[in-house]
C-alpha cells in the first residue's frame, strides 16, 4: 500500500510539471527531458519511443488491468502531449501525439472517476487550439 501510494504522489509530481510547462509554453531543458524520461520509463514500463509509436487504445489496453491505470494513462497523456509540444519539424507527428494525449486525458476525465481542474483546462487548451 505505501508503495502504491509513494507511485500515485510520483505521478501526480510529474503530470503537474508538465501541465506547468503545457500551460506555460515552456520548453523542457535536455536535462529534465532526461530525468523525465528516466522516471516514466520507470513509472509506465514504456520507453518514449514506445509511447510515441503506440495509439490511444493501445495505451489503454496496457493498463487494462493495472491498479493504478488511470494515473499511468494520464501521465502517459501527459507526456504525449509535452513530446507533441517539443515536435516542430514534423506536423502530421505533432498532430498524432495531440490527438492522442486528448484523447486519453478525455477517457481519463470521464472514466476514472476522478476531477482535475489541471486536466480539465489543458482538455480546454487543447480544444480551443484544434479550432483555431
Amino acid at each position: 500500500m505505501i508503495k502504491q501510494d509513494y507511485l500515485i504522489r510520483m505521478i501526480l509530481e510529474i503530470i503537474t510539471k508538465i501541465a506547468e510547462a503545457i500551460l506555460g509554453k515552456k520548453k523542457i531543458k535536455p536535462q529534465s527531458w532526461v530525468e523525465y524520461d528516466a522516471l516514466t520509463r520507470q513509472i509506465l514500463g514504456l520507453t518514449t519511443e514506445e509511447l510515441r509509436s503506440a495509439s490511444a487504445e493501445e495505451i489503454l489496453s496496457v493498463y487494462e488491468k493495472d491498479l493504478d491505470r488511470w494515473g499511468k494513462t494520464e501521465l502517459a497523456a501527459m507526456t504525449l502531449l509535452k513530446i507533441a509540444d517539443e515536435t516542430e519539424d514534423d506536423i502530421l507527428l505533432k498532430q498524432k501525439f495531440r490527438q492522442d494525449g486528448l484523447k486519453l486525458l478525455k477517457c481519463v476525465q470521464s472514466d476514472s472517476g476522478t476531477f482535475s481542474l489541471q486536466r480539465t483546462a489543458i482538455i480546454s487548451l487543447l480544444e480551443s487550439e484544434d479550432i483555431k
